[in-house]
């Protein structure tokens, strides 16, 4: 084109256009690392703080998903402080289940993952630490995708039994424990608990969520008149036990029990 120069350096660097034209760097669609088998690779997420407190005082939650069956684990917490103790447990707990060890643990850079007796607790164990670079989520998304849609459904099953917000621990509790028996497309339709366990799911002993539920009476010493059952609210499931966990409204505590008879068109 007439009146112009001649550019010779057309890979040359402009400070100026870079300064003010900066751009991401894209990320790719999908994850180009899958991990084979269990506890290869976990990704770990904090949640938080979440108003109001549950009953416990607790405002975080610690999502950890396993790479490989997609199955997920959750604890709540008090205080981001709390993470690395809740992790420690985690493993001694999965690894004494699976036989296996825990080999890579990918995190954000949250001064709960990066401090200095978490690191050497890690490297004592011979567990690699992956942490996503500042500001990107994105390198984490296994976890960060799995902690959207289990916020995303315990706050519909609190809102779809007008449940308090203080509840949200319980309702976390068991969205986790439901998705872990729900299909998934990242593993082609199959459950996280199948993948885990190498069995499909029992379902049967699901309820709804805030149903009404009355359980056994098991205070002593009751009357020859006194009722034998309690009129309470399902809340979710006890983990490690075969048992449904209740909250009794009158006397504002929590009931664990197996002897339940449920009404769940009732709230």
């Amino acid at each position: 084109m007439r009146g112009l120069p001649t550019i010779d350096h057309v890979d040359q660097v402009s400070e100026d256009c870079v300064l003010a034209k900066m751009k991401r760097t894209p990320f790719p669609r999908a994850a180009k690392f899958r991990a084979q088998e269990e506890l290869e690779l976990v990704h770990g997420d904090l949640c938080g703080p979440i108003a109001p407190p549950t009953p416990a005082g607790n405002v975080y939650f610690l999502l950890l998903v396993d790479d490989m069956s997609r199955f997920m684990w959750l604890t709540l917490l008090r205080s981001k402080a709390d993470a690395p103790a809740a992790i420690m447990t985690f493993q001694a707990r999965v690894e004494r289940e699976t036989g296996k060890q825990l080999k890579v643990l990918r995190t954000d850079n949250g001064g709960e993952f990066t401090s200095v007796e978490f690191g050497e607790y890690c490297a004592g164990k011979c567990v690699q630490r992956h942490h996503s670079a500042p500001y990107s989520p994105q390198q984490n998304g296994v976890v960060e995708r799995r902690n959207q849609t289990v916020v995303a459904t315990a706050r519909s099953i609190l809102r779809a039994r007008s449940m308090p917000g203080h509840f949200w621990g319980e309702a976390v509790h068991t969205a986790v424990y439901l998705l872990n028996r729900a299909p998934t497309a990242a593993l082609d339709g199959m459950t996280p608990y199948q993948a885990w366990y190498g069995k499909a799911p029992p379902v049967h002993h699901l309820k709804v969520f805030g149903c009404v539920a009355y359980v056994k009476n098991t205070r002593p010493h009751l009357t020859k008149l006194a009722d034998r059952g309690l009129k309470v609210v399902f809340i979710g499931y006890q983990d490690g036990a075969k048992a449904y966990r209740f909250y009794d409204p009158v006397a504002e505590r929590v009931h664990v029990s197996r002897d339940a008879t449920f009404d769940e068109g009732a709230r």
